[in-house]
Parts: structure tokens; C-alpha cells; sequence
């Protein structure tokens, strides 16, 4: 088998203009004034009627009840929350109670069902991603949160895991359907207007929210469906939930190409699974990566593999993206 030459699928002078294609899509799906807040205040959210087509809302929940059932070995009460309250489970703080910020997480759910593949695919979402992150942006990870009440914030703090201080555009673009209402006594994310500017993580004196916390958080409210879109240097962090009931929310977390992702995806994603999606999809699911090889032999078959899904993506956009790491730009 013939090594393929990364070299080779470099961007011609001829190449469409990615930020001009990313913008055109904006403008089409209507969300110039959520792209304008999420410039200004490092976060946005985008109610159901944009953010989550026909029943999509309504399929990811139950959906997500299926699997909490199947993996947890209870199926979440929506109602009074019981199932799920002061829940410990990962990341229990022991000073408050034991109880975790986060409640019960469910997690890898791109492949869990078609329904996560169209979530991950919304038009609306992918908008607000490649805005952010460009063409090439990748899954870093897909992860649910079911929340009773509790007792423990998750303080505030930044997806971005490099030391700072950090570029000022987007390094991870972060979404979340809210599946459940979203308000301070749901247990809902908190955040700091205009800190992605700052271009830093918070220091141990600025994390701290509620009572005697930053004074600069304040809470994201939303309806059940919406997309909160936020930029990777966005300090946030959530309150606890003082209401009945769960607070769900899907996740998902998408990163430059270069960066280290959460899940690994690649070599993993079913070839039914590819053969159903778009060529997108599968870069989106890291089938253009080729680093991380083990040997001389695997590294040409990961080269050759990758070569592939570049090259059909290639044809998909018109040249609008590079994931080869030898051509990148921006919103590319």
C-alpha cells in the first residue's frame, strides 16, 4: 500500500473563504445577535424555537433516561428528584454534605444512539461551533449531567487546560442543551460576563459563587430546549439546586484539532455509524486524525486512513477546511 503524503492536500489560492462560508451560515440560520452576546459576554443561549428543531428536545431526554436506567440502574425521577438527591457519585465534595456539584453523569454519548449524532450535527450548534472554533473543530466529549438537589456549587473555573495566559480566540467551543428548565434554584450554570477577554483561569480567590462567592457571576437562565453556546476561556461553574427534581443537561465539548481531547474517538465509530453521517461527522469523530500511532506500520495506516476522511471532507465543503496540521487557519 502506497504511504499517503500529508503534504498534499494543501489550500490553494483558489480556496473559498471559511470565516465568509461560517458567517453566511449565521445569517441563514438567524443567529447574528446570539454570535454579537457571545462575542460581548463569552456566553449565549438560543431558545428551543432555533436551538432545537421538532422534537429533538424531547428525544435527547428520553433518550438520556434510557441510558441513565441502563448504566445507573435507576431511571431518574423528574419529578421529585429523589433518585438523584445529594447524589455522591464522582467529584462528592466531603465539605458540604458529601454530595457531588455535578449529580450523575453519563458519559461518551455520541455513540448511544442516532439521536446523539443529530445533536452533536444541529445545524444551529455546528453554526455556533465553527464560528468559534473553525471547520476542523473536533468532539472533544459529549457528556450528560443529571442533577437533584444538593448542596455543592461547582466553583468557577475554565475548559481551556492550558497554561495561561491563553490566545484570545477560541481554543474549545462548549454547547449544552438544556433539557430541563434552567433558573439559580433549578441548580443552574453560573458565569462571568467578559472573562474569555481575560485570557486566564480564575485565581483561588475569584472561583468561589452564592453567597460571599464573585460578585461579578451571575446565572444562565433558560427554557427546557435552549443551547447555551459558550468560549472556552469562559469562567463558569453551576449553583447547587434547591428546587424538587432533576435539572438535565447534554454537553458537548469541541476543540481545535491540535488540542488533546476528553474521549478517543478515533478507530472507534462504527463503519454504519460513518456510512449514515456526513464526511463532516466523521472528522468531527476525529476519522482525520492520524496521531497517536504506535509503530512505524500504524502510523502509515493512520496516515492513510485519515487521508481519507480529509479528502472526502474536502469535497463536502468545497475546500473550506483543513485538518491536516501542516495547513490550518483560523476558521478553517
Amino acid at each position: 500500500m502506497a504511504e499517503s503524503n500529508p503534504m498534499k492536500n494543501q489550500p490553494t489560492d483558489t480556496a473559498p473563504d471559511p470565516l465568509k462560508a461560517a458567517w453566511d451560515e449565521i445569517q441563514r440560520l438567524g443567529l447574528e445577535p446570539y454570535v454579537a452576546e457571545l462575542d460581548v459576554n463569552g456566553l449565549t443561549v438560543i431558545p428551543p424555537e432555533i436551538a432545537c428543531p421538532g422534537d429533538l428536545k424531547s428525544r435527547l431526554l428520553e433518550a438520556i433516561l434510557d441510558t441513565a436506567e441502563d448504566e445507573k440502574g435507576f431511571r431518574p425521577d423528574l419529578e421529585t428528584g429523589k433518585t438523584l438527591k445529594n447524589y455522591k457519585g464522582r467529584y462528592a465534595s466531603e465539605e458540604s454534605g458529601g454530595d457531588s456539584p455535578f449529580g450523575a453523569l453519563l458519559q461518551c454519548m455520541v455513540l448511544k444512539g442516532r439521536v446523539f449524532e443529530e445533536a452533536l450535527m444541529n445545524p444551529v450548534h455546528l453554526a455556533m461551533a465553527t464560528y468559534l472554533c473553525g471547520y476542523s473543530t473536533i468532539l472533544s466529549s459529549m457528556t450528560c449531567f443529571m442533577k437533584g438537589p444538593n448542596e455543592t456549587c461547582l466553583d468557577l473555573h475554565s475548559d481551556c487546560f492550558l497554561p495561561d495566559p491563553w490566545p484570545s480566540h477560541a481554543m474549545l467551543s462548549a454547547s449544552t442543551y438544556l433539557l430541563t428548565d434552567f433558573s439559580r434554584e433549578d441548580g443552574c450554570t453560573a458565569y462571568v460576563p467578559g472573562s474569555h477577554r481575560l485570557c486566564r483561569r480564575p485565581r483561588p480567590e475569584e472561583i468561589s459563587i452564592g453567597e460571599g462567592g464573585n460578585p461579578n457571576a451571575v446565572p444562565v437562565e433558560g427554557k427546557a430546549g435552549s443551547l447555551m453556546v459558550w468560549h472556552g476561556n469562559t469562567w463558569h461553574g453551576a449553583y447547587n439546586r434547591t428546587n424538587k427534581g432533576v435539572r438535565v443537561s447534554l454537553n458537548m465539548l469541541l476543540a481545535r484539532p491540535h488540542m488533546r481531547t476528553e474521549e478517543d474517538l478515533a478507530d472507534r465509530v462504527p463503519e454504519e455509524v460513518l456510512d449514515r453521517n456526513s464526511a463532516r461527522f466523521a472528522i468531527l469523530t476525529h476519522q482525520g486524525l492520524f496521531y497517536g500511532f504506535t509503530s512505524g506500520e500504524d502510523a502509515g495506516r493512520r496516515v492513510e486512513r485519515a487521508s481519507k476522511y480529509q479528502m472526502e471532507y474536502a469535497e463536502e465543503n468545497g475546500g473550506l477546511a483543513s485538518v491536516n496540521p501542516f495547513f490550518m487557519h483560523l476558521h478553517g
